[in-house]
């Protein structure tokens, strides 16, 4: 024990209160690493990486100290700083994705939809509804900026209408497969690639397409309407959670309450309003 004290002490000038601070800056480092990949595709890769990381580097090493593998110890502290190379290898796709996200939320301080959106996008949805096997996937940005999706499709930057909406979701048009995105009143690209949510209790019996609106909304405060190519049925997706089949009047309110709101809607009590 007294070793062990005196390890403390003389490791760190500031004693406990010095160890215990790295502890939680560690801890803290650990949490906002998982918090950033919920619900992203390397939040797999991760649990597993940490399961593999107590086993080999904490338990194997131990043994191997504790019984004195002086070779197994060499190679399983070596391996340490190899794996900080390999961490940033895997999870790339997630570091960028998070610092996409810090920025651009850091350069947000308003919601960005504009006040008459909802009437021109829910006249779009439901006038692509009508159509037979014609789907739509149409991102209104709020706080957090979707760069990285926007990235992915053709730039537009076009004033936003019920019209131009229903004409970029025509059947074999170039633009019509993937999703629009709107900000700030302006249709600012098509053609843009979502992330699918990997959530199997949300999107059990679900397609891609509402897959990739939940997939979004898990990740960024955005909303997204969806029209089902199938059944044509109107849906919305926001924090992360999906509102199936809704009449005109119905997504004009949540709209409308969206435009309205000066917080995210991962507000609890906002989402709880909306569900009920």
């Amino acid at each position: 024990m007294n070793t062990f004290l005196n390890y403390i002490t003389n490791t760190n000038p500031l004693g406990f209160f010095g160890t215990g601070l790295e502890i939680f800056i560690i801890i803290g480092m650990i949490y906002l690493a998982f918090t950033a990949m919920k619900g992203t595709r390397g939040a797999g890769i991760a649990r597993g990486a940490v399961i593999c990381f107590v086993v080999l580097f904490i338990f194997l090493l131990f043994i191997a100290k504790f019984v004195e593998l002086k070779n197994v110890s060499w190679i399983l502290e070596h391996l340490v700083g190899v794996s900080l190379f390999g961490i940033v290898v895997i999870f790339q796709p997630e570091i960028r994705r998070m610092l996409i996200r810090i920025g651009e939320t850091a350069s947000q301080f308003t919601g960005n939809i504009n006040s008459t959106a909802e009437k021109e996008v829910a006249d779009a949805a439901f006038n692509i509804s009508k159509r037979s096997e014609v789907g739509a996937l149409i991102v209104l940005e709020r706080k957090t900026m979707v760069g990285i999706c926007i990235e992915s499709g053709v730039l537009l930057e076009a004033r936003l209408s019920a019209k131009l909406l229903s004409t970029i979701f025509t059947k074999n048009t170039p633009l019509h497969d993937g999703a629009v995105v709107i900000r700030a009143g302006k249709i600012i690209a098509a053609n843009c690639l979502l992330p699918l949510s990997e959530n199997v209790d949300v999107c059990k019996g679900m397609g891609t397409r509402h897959r990739a609106a939940i997939g979004l909304t898990e990740e960024v405060d955005a909303v997204v309407v969806i029209v089902s190519e199938e059944t044509g049925a109107v849906s919305i997706a926001m924090g992360g959670e999906i509102f199936l089949d809704l009449d005109y009047e119905r997504l004009t309110d949540i709209l409308k309450r969206v435009c309205e709101s000066t917080h995210s809607l991962d507000d609890k009590d906002n989402t709880e309003e909306l569900e009920s």
